[in-house]
């Protein structure tokens, strides 16, 4: 087995020798360093700046977009379509109260609108800077006054509703002697003008009932608190 291996090798060597001598294999050899030196320099990327084509070449492209459907350009300025709006519905509410609790310590100032939403038939409370509900979604309350409640919709347009009372005419005044002088009996209110009041005075009361409730938990929570426990 090992002369047949070197036999094999042998063979190899002389088949190698044979396609030498006849020539094979001498075609190539190293270049000149001239030669190599230009045809580096033939590689070399082209430092030659670009040069952007004139925007007349791009007029197909502005003629056709290619994000619209109907691959026509967008009209601008005078000649593009106005979409108009529904109009802005009219302010109709009725301001029935006010709560404007101030400002103390971290707790910031409060002030509180109650409405009626005369189109809904509905009462609704709103605070500074939250919209109405429904078809006068589009206004806001902007600024809120002892007896004055300012709001403000899409359009900029600014509407101003002062705090109704409702009190019944007065009642003519008895009938008096002849020389003693007429005394005129006082407004008595109304039907709807104590339940404004009574529902006011109810919703006061719970405010200053939550208030209460906030400051005990608070409290509880300072006692309870590693901090607050006294050795």
């Amino acid at each position: 087995m090992l002369t047949l291996v070197l036999a094999a090798i042998c063979g190899l060597l002389v088949v190698t020798a044979l396609i030498q001598l006849a020539g094979y294999g001498r075609g190539y050899g190293w270049l000149p360093a001239d030669a190599a030196d230009e045809g580096l320099r033939v590689a070399e990327v082209d430092q030659t700046p670009l040069k952007i084509p004139p925007m007349s070449s791009f007029a197909e492209v502005e003629n056709r977009p290619l994000f619209n459907e109907d691959r026509k350009p967008t009209p601008l300025g005078d000649d593009a379509p106005v979409t108009e709006g529904p109009p802005p519905v009219a302010l109709n509410v009725t301001l029935t109260g006010v709560i404007i609790v101030r400002a103390s310590g971290t707790r910031p100032e409060l002030r509180i609108a109650m409405l009626r939403d005369n189109m809904r038939n509905e009462s609704l409370t709103l605070k500074v800077g939250m919209p109405l509900t429904g078809d006068q979604a589009g206004w806001t309350l902007e600024a809120l006054e002892p007896r004055l409640a300012t709001f403000r919709n899409a359009n900029d347009e600014k509407a101003e509703i002062e705090l109704t009372t409702t009190a019944a005419p007065a009642r003519a005044p008895a009938p008096a002697a002849a020389n003693a002088r007429p005394a005129s009996a006082p407004a008595e209110p109304s039907k709807q003008a104590n339940e404004a009041a009574s529902d006011l005075a109810k919703r006061i009361e719970e405010r200053r009932r939550q208030m209460r409730e906030e400051a005990e938990r608070l409290r509880s929570q300072r006692g309870n608190s590693p901090t607050g426990q006294k050795n």
